[in-house]
């Protein structure tokens, strides 16, 4: 890939070129870094709020625009500057704050600039008689320092943020200060600042300015989002990407090396493969190094590791008061010793500030996790192995939140929905990285095991079952194909090709496990009952009953010793018999059945419980099927209700309540009610589980029977 490579080396100044503070510099804003072929993206709201302060709103303060660097903040600042020239009469002065020297002498030259005698400095605090002299400065005017990184030269004379320092607030009229850098922390400005988050674009915006530089030869908008997303939205990266890409695609073809990405699909690609040249992370590299250099000078020792530590995970948001749990760090990750909550807490707050990561709150539960995010290109620069995330996970399985509560439970998934991605995604590294031993790559099968538990609760069956076949995989190659841990692995995947219509996948997996745990638990054992139960389930689902209905008379017979009849493994049995009964034409024994179970599981679980809200759904079968349709109905429609309650609508379970609902309906002659809930089943199932799976097919046949009826009513 050599031809049109990206060249992103940074200019910086060598300190022997750095002027001293009498040197001649520039106050010149750098007007030719903006482009007018390529406006400002996403940054309106920002630049407006500037500019009425410009205009007429003045408050005398310093205004600080922070952010990662390459966000676009003196891009911002670039704008607000453009819109006052344009209109005139306006004293514009840019300030370099990069160095001392620069910044200083930048410094005293806006003093001259603005009037500044040498006389007017009395015992040499020019600092002093330059904020005087601005105070009463006539005319319209604006200060930006740019790159205002370097600190104690920002103190000067004082300090910055008692509001004693090169720059500070002011009485005049007439005049404001903006000021860019990396740094967001109100302690460094004090209290006489206003600070202005310019945050990286979201995809839209992030994928207007791929589109403005690239051409939209380049790909959709859709593959554009892509790319922003995976830069993270970071203008500078964004910019770059997109003039290479124009390049690229302007050059002879035969130029072009052997698979030169050309367009956003392949550049996405190319982003994540090792030595491609292609990411702009390290335009960024060396500003996040500074960053975390300034952090251990101001008292955060663990800032770099802690980074690393973050990296070490997915992209996803990081739910840290899950993983990060200070005891759980201290004894996981070598180097941060005693490590306390209030430094963990003020170290990541201290990462926000420098626009490093996003704190997220949960989304809006009680339970859910609060997460941090690790912008997408420093993760790039931070990342080394996932050896700490493996580490920081096996002490989370430790936790009531993880292991105790089944991921099959709803009150799990606000948890679950935060760590899957982690969990998921060390699985893939356990799979590609040789190097971690046994003990390693069992975790990330456990973990992640428990995660594609929550996929198929969720009815995310497809990438379920990937993960259950990526599981059962490893553990295979780490444990054996004998391993107990193996054959739980089986056991989970013929789980998953069930609910995914896939019987005759599903049935040798069934008898596999539950041969294979008779003879080395024993038929009574708890595993063993269990892989005997749903043996009996799928023989049912294939519509072998006779062979079904022995196999779960056996388990409830066995239960029944364990617990007794309210015992839940056997109410779950019985269930299951019940369900027997129904197809084998039993009616009314079914119905029977069904309402013992709904009394009991009322009385013992509660009316919103899902054991209780299924066997009310079973019920409501059965009437329906006896002609007892308003009774079907007052079961039907409080189900439906409660599930979407529990699982939203693209869920099977709600998805087969919504059917019989709709089935219901249109035999009580509400017909329409009963289409536009079947036309939202059949929808939402073509999403969740495809066109071939039996459920969407029945709810399309069914759909399609009604309008043929209705059609054929028209007809005559």
């Amino acid at each position: 890939m050599a031809a049109a490579r990206m060249n992103i080396a940074q200019l910086v100044v060598a300190p022997g070129a750095m002027p001293c503070d009498d040197a001649e510099v520039t106050l010149a804003p750098p007007v030719a870094e903006r482009n007018p072929l390529f406006p400002l993206r996403g940054r309106e709201a920002l630049v407006d709020e500037l500019l009425r302060q410009c205009w007429g709103e003045r408050d005398g303060r310093v205004h600080v625009l922070h952010g990662i660097s390459g966000c676009g903040k003196t891009a911002v600042a670039l704008e607000v500057v453009a819109r006052l020239r344009s209109a005139g009469g306006w004293s514009i002065w840019w300030v370099d704050g990069r160095h001392a020297t620069t910044f200083t002498a930048g410094m005293r030259a806006v003093a001259r600039q603005a009037g500044l005698e040498p006389g007017d400095a009395r015992g040499g605090s020019t600092a002093d008689a330059l904020w005087q002299k601005l105070s009463s400065f006539r005319g319209k005017w604006l200060l930006v320092v740019d790159d205002a990184e370097d600190f104690p030269a920002l103190d000067g004379p004082g300090r910055l943020a008692a509001g004693t320092g090169w720059l500070r607030p002011h009485s005049s009229p007439t005049g404001m200060v903006l000021a860019t850098t990396c740094h967001g922390t109100s302690r460094l400005w004090g209290g006489a600042a206003v600070l202005h988050a310019v945050r990286p674009l979201d995809s839209a915006h992030a994928a207007q300015v791929l589109l403005d530089r690239a051409g939209a030869h380049a790909g959709t908008v859709e593959e554009a989002s892509a790319v922003g997303e995976r830069l993270g939205g970071l203008p500078l990266a964004l910019c770059m990407a997109g003039s290479y890409l124009a390049e690229v695609c302007g050059m002879p073809t035969s130029f072009r090396g052997p698979g030169t990405p050309s367009n956003f699909s392949s550049y996405h690609r190319a982003l994540s493969e090792q030595g491609s040249g292609l990411n702009p992370a390290q335009v960024v590299a060396r500003t996040w190094q500074l960053s975390v250099l300034l952090m251990h000078r101001m008292g955060f020792p663990h800032a770099g590791l802690l980074l690393t530590v973050l990296a070490s995970f997915s992209s996803a948001p990081i739910p840290y008061t899950l993983l990060l749990r200070p005891s759980a760090v201290s004894s996981a990750v070598r180097g941060f010793g005693d490590l306390d909550g209030t430094t963990l807490w003020r170290t990541l707050r201290e990462f926000e500030a420098l626009g490093l990561v996003d704190l997220l709150d949960g989304p809006g539960e009680e339970e859910a996790p609060s997460c941090v995010r690790l912008h997408p290109l420093i993760r790039d620069i931070a990342r080394a192995d996932s050896d700490a995330a493996i580490a920081l996970m096996e002490q989370a399985l430790e936790l009531d939140e993880i292991g105790v509560v089944p991921p099959e439970e709803p009150q799990s998934w606000v948890v679950w929905e935060a760590l899957a991605p982690h969990a998921l995604d060390l699985l893939r590294y356990a799979h590609s990285e040789n190097r971690l031993n046994p003990t390693q790559r069992t975790v990330c099968a456990q973990i992640a095991e428990l995660a594609a538990r929550y996929l198929q609760a969720r009815g995310i069956f497809g990438q379920a079952r990937q993960e259950f076949e990526r599981v059962l995989r490893l553990r295979q190659e780490v444990l054996g194909a004998a391993h107990l841990e193996t054959v739980t692995a089986k056991h989970n995947l013929a789980s998953v090709l069930h609910d995914l219509g896939e019987l005759g996948s599903a049935r040798p997996l069934r008898v596999e496990v539950w041969q294979e745990l008779q003879r080395r638990l024993g038929a009574d054992h708890d595993d063993t009952l269990i892989a005997r139960h749903e043996l009996g389930r799928l023989l049912h689902d294939c519509g072998e009953l006779e062979s079904a209905g022995a196999h779960l008379r056996a388990v409830f017979e066995a239960r029944l010793c364990e617990g007794g009849p309210e015992y839940p493994r056997a109410m779950t049995a019985r269930h299951e018999l019940a369900r027997v009964l129904h197809d084998q034409g039993d009616l009314d024994g079914a119905r029977h059945e069904y309402q013992a179970l709904v009394t009991a599981r009322r009385r013992l679980l509660g009316e919103g419980h899902p054991r209780t809200v299924t066997a009310r759904h079973n019920l409501a079968c059965v009437l329906h099927d006896l002609g007892r349709l308003q009774e079907a109905h007052l079961e039907c429609q409080p189900v439906w209700e409660r599930r979407r309650e529990l699982y939203g609508l693209a869920h099977p379970a709600t998805l087969s309540t919504g059917h019989l609902l709709a089935t219901v309906l249109y035999k009580l002659s509400r017909c329409a009610e009963a289409c536009q809930i079947l036309e939202d089943v059949c929808e939402a199932s073509l999403r969740l589980l495809g066109a071939a799976h039996p459920q969407t097919r029945r709810c399309a046949d069914t759909l399609a029977g009604w309008r043929q009826e209705s059609a054929g009513g028209e007809g005559e």
